[in-house]
């Protein structure tokens, strides 16, 4: 049977369990149409267009997930076609796995390559930020000696990656520990980097947008300097992509790393790396890939497949990415950063009346969105995240080792919140901050 049949009454078999997803899908891509002359931020407080979004996700409306920043869920037509492919590949695993579904990563790659303004062989499809960002400073060509400059902001496993960098291969790292909390300039944020470069230094973490804050970095900026200074660039853009309208060739970077199931609302378990297509090979892959280089080249992008080769999995995950880009760009990149930059200010705007109530976000244009950490004068954090989940309300604590200064709570709603979630979520906290925690709690 050829692949094409194979796929043809696989995708049968299912009748019409997919048509919900379709049809939602339609639904949002239907109501940006009728935005008309509306601004993106017009459009982002127009609750009669977040309907048809809102009701794209099926989820418990009795839970209030504040904790989109960690995983966020997907929409039906995401879901909906993992299912399908998850289906299809019960057939015969092996043979969908190896010679239908493994060729088909190929038109993935083209279609993020389109939407994030790249060669599709300048792309690996990877499990999560954390692997993407592993494989780079795992495996960049470093010498003892060299340098690594990074910010105690960062996320916890690229200084894990670090620090088992400098000890497997006696190369140093610089952190800077100064990194302002709500800066007042993104200048403040350029000049960081700048008078911490040493000649020493051969590569950069920058993380666009930081997971404990919310903090949005002027990544071009930091990587002009940097290759002015013949030092090369890795972006942390778990936060970023899917969150933030913009391509890669705005951030004039070396390497990228994200997570899709995230902003994005991927499939849980995809993530994405960019390499500049002239430095793919001079980054050593984690594991051997010797096998699929060799006898499966065909159909693939050429040295960027190494940092895929994990052995067998489900590629069911993968397959289904395009759906979540679907969806994405019915909403349209800067609606939907506008509409996410619209939900954080509503509920901040209400707490910040607080008196002992503290931000470690900024609230400057371009500084923030999405993301907002806070945190009531004399509480832990925990102990008000355990508060809240008792009520069915999810957010997360952030009170990191290597950043001791931040203590808060962060908080990150998604596409399909409702302001009346966040109306709950606030009188939640309001009645904390007058009145402390309950004794049972």
């Amino acid at each position: 049977m050829q692949r094409r049949e194979f796929l043809r009454s696989a995708s049968l078999s299912l009748g019409a369990s997919s048509l919900l997803g379709r049809e939602s899908l339609a639904a949002v891509d239907a109501a940006f149409r009728r935005t008309g002359e509306l601004s993106p931020s017009q459009a982002a407080r127009d609750e009669t267009i977040w309907r048809d979004v809102q009701s794209a996700f099926s989820i418990d409306r009795n839970i209030i997930n504040l904790d989109n920043g960690n995983v966020s869920p997907s929409p039906k037509n995401v879901t909906e076609a993992m299912m399908r492919y998850t289906w299809q590949m019960q057939n015969t695993p092996g043979f969908m796995l190896w010679e239908v579904f493994l060729p088909e990563l190929a038109a993935v790659r083209s279609t993020i390559a389109r939407n994030f303004g790249c060669d599709a062989d300048e792309i690996a499809l990877v499990r999560n930020a954390t692997e993407a960002l592993q494989i780079v400073l795992l495996g960049a060509p470093l010498k003892p000696g060299d340098e690594i400059l990074m910010t105690n902001h960062d996320y916890w496993s690229v200084h894990d990656a670090v620090d088992t960098r400098v000890a497997r291969d006696g190369i140093s790292v610089r952190k800077i520990s100064d990194v302002p909390i709500a800066p007042q300039s993104i200048s403040a944020l350029v000049d960081l980097y700048e008078r911490n470069i040493t000649p020493k230094t051969r590569l950069i973490l920058v993380t666009h947008t930081v997971n404990l804050t919310g903090q949005i970095f002027p990544v071009k900026e930091i990587c002009d300097i940097a290759h002015r200074k013949g030092v090369e660039v890795v972006v942390d853009g778990a936060q970023s992509f899917g969150l933030l309208d913009f391509k890669i060739s705005d951030l004039n970077c070396d390497y990228f790393g994200t997570s899709l199931h995230k902003w994005l609302s991927g499939p849980i378990g995809t993530g994405l790396l960019y390499i500049r297509k002239d430095k793919v090979g001079k980054v050593a892959q984690l594991h051997p890939a010797s096998y699929f280089i060799e006898e499966r080249r065909k159909g693939y992008p050429t040295e960027i497949f190494k940092f895929e080769d994990v052995g067998t999995r489900s590629l069911a995950m993968s397959l289904a990415i395009p759906e979540a880009i679907a969806f994405h760009n019915g909403i349209g990149a800067k609606p939907k950063e506008e509409r996410l930059r619209y939900l954080t200010n509503y509920w901040t705007t209400r707490l910040r009346k607080l008196e002992n109530v503290k931000f470690y976000t900024s609230f400057e244009p371009g500084m923030s969105c999405g993301i907002a950490t806070f945190a009531i004068n004399g509480l832990e954090p925990a102990a008000l995240t355990n508060y809240l989940q008792r009520h069915w309300v999810f957010a997360q604590s952030m009170s990191p080792a290597r950043a001791p200064e931040i203590k808060g709570v962060r908080v990150t709603p998604h596409v399909y919140t409702l302001l009346p979630e966040l109306d709950h979520f606030c009188d939640l906290v309001e009645d904390v901050a007058k009145n402390g925690l309950p004794k049972s709690a």
